[in-house]
């Protein structure tokens, strides 16, 4: 999507000119609302001891309660752990948990874009005994128009309960021009 500002063809009569020089304020200023958008939105878990089973394939975090407001371009649905991109953006997201997986385990966690995993995202916890653990990143990254975001975790081997303590992400994008 590639943004810019075409002037509209000038009027023929010089008794036009302040009409048109006003439409065409209004055009600018539009257009540059949309170069200078933020796109922001975040979930949390509110009340700590959320759980959610595990196996070695990655599955989508889902135990937030809590959804900031979301800003123009970025959706978010703590029902299935998402963000939805609705226009083409830069990108940082946040992510912070403190963690227990009980027994002694490796938790693989991610970010996945459209259910791929971006490249760099992939972070190991080794946990032990019924100890919060934290676990905390950031990376940056572009999307388009309708990708979606999901972070993922899963154990390295067998099944097992995570349980949250406390559970935070938050993604800020800006509009690009591709």
């Amino acid at each position: 999507m590639r943004i810019e500002y075409v002037p509209m063809p000038p009027p023929q009569t010089v008794e036009s000119i302040p009409v048109y020089l006003q439409n065409e304020l209004q055009r600018i200023s539009r257009f540059l609302g949309g170069i200078s958008e933020v796109h922001d939105s975040g979930m949390f878990l509110a009340t700590s001891g959320a759980t959610m089973a595990l196996t070695d394939a990655p599955a989508t975090i889902t135990a937030y309660d809590t959804i900031r407001a979301d800003e123009e371009g970025l959706e978010s649905n703590k029902d299935n752990g998402t963000f939805t991109f609705l226009s083409a953006s830069r990108y940082r997201l946040n992510f912070s948990a403190n963690v227990s997986a009980g027994s002694t385990s490796t938790l693989i966690i991610g970010v996945y874009i459209n259910d791929t995993l971006v490249s760099g995202t992939q972070h190991t916890l080794n946990t032990s005994g019924s100890h919060y653990l934290p676990i905390s990143f950031s990376t940056k990254g572009t999307a388009s128009a309708g990708d979606v975001v999901k972070i993922k975790v899963a154990l390295d081997s067998g099944t097992g309960t995570l349980t949250f303590d406390i559970l935070d992400v938050d993604i800020e994008g800006k509009s690009i021009d591709v």
